[in-house]
């Protein structure tokens, strides 16, 4: 935890933050060789950090410091950034209260889900963000034609699993974790939504209703949903490749039940 972290980085968080109070560890949800909540007298922190030497994945978690700069309460807000002593640390606003989503077929949650992932679509692009644009990370999976289809200037999260959306004590939802923040179509989040959701047990039917309750996914042409159905199934496909964790399996085969019924 934060006690075994070299001496400079210790001493550049205190600067931050004064004296820290208590430090918790936070292990759901999280891939970060650093997650703690920091007790401070200015209140509860969320502090994440990598090593300096794994230069993407610094860029990762830099971006997504940016970005929730610019999120207008979809998200906990940023607070700081330190890159010293071999380390890069972010930290940002604590819920507190808050437990992750639940996204089953039976949960009050989801309404509430929905609402959030309005309130994403309508955010402006954040100036000054190097983002990539989903025709980019989707370009090893689909062909031109498919490609064309996921273009769009909206700002997407684009990993929409449980763990990233967290529910405050008033059911209010909020999204955490935004490095993969992208540039796409509006109605992007529904549908990688929609995969989540059969994962998580709902039909393919069923998750289809949920994801058009986003005016512009409902608005989206079915060759458009199809494309981006057909590309998720293969993205699945290749991370099921590279991992035996039983949750990529379980995803994969959601992103083939949901491209199947997609159309």
């Amino acid at each position: 935890m934060l006690a075994e972290l070299p001496a400079p980085v210790r001493e550049a968080v205190a600067r931050q933050t004064g004296p820290v109070l208590a430090v918790s560890p936070i292990a759901a949800g999280h891939n970060s060789p650093l997650s703690v909540r920091l007790e401070t007298a200015l209140g509860p922190l969320f502090v994440k950090g990598l090593p300096d030497a794994s230069p993407g994945r610094v860029a990762t978690q830099h971006r997504e410091y940016e970005i929730s700069r610019h999120l207008h309460g979809v998200g906990p807000r940023a607070r700081w950034q330190i890159r010293t002593g071999g380390w890069h640390l972010v930290a940002f606003d604590y819920l507190n209260d808050a437990r992750h989503a639940d996204y089953r077929p039976e949960s009050a949650d989801l309404a509430s889900i929905a609402n959030l992932l309005q309130e994403v679509a309508r955010l402006p692009i954040p100036e000054g963000v190097d983002l990539r644009r989903a025709e980019q990370r989707l370009s090893a999976y689909g062909t031109g034609e498919q490609l064309q289809h996921v273009v769009g200037n909206t700002l997407l999260h684009t990993d929409l699993n449980p763990q990233n959306v967290l529910l405050t004590k008033d059911g209010t939802a909020r999204l955490v974790d935004w490095g993969w923040a992208t540039l796409g179509a509006s109605w992007l989040d529904a549908a990688a939504w929609g995969i989540w959701l059969v994962a998580s047990g709902h039909t393919p039917s069923a998750a289809h209703a949920w994801a058009a309750r986003l005016p512009a996914y409902q608005a989206a042409a079915p060759a458009a949903r199809h494309a981006y159905a057909s590309m998720a199934r293969a993205l699945w496909e290749g991370i099921a490749e590279a991992s035996d964790a039983p949750w990529v399996s379980r995803v994969c085969d959601a992103a083939g039940a949901w491209a199947a019924a997609t159309s």
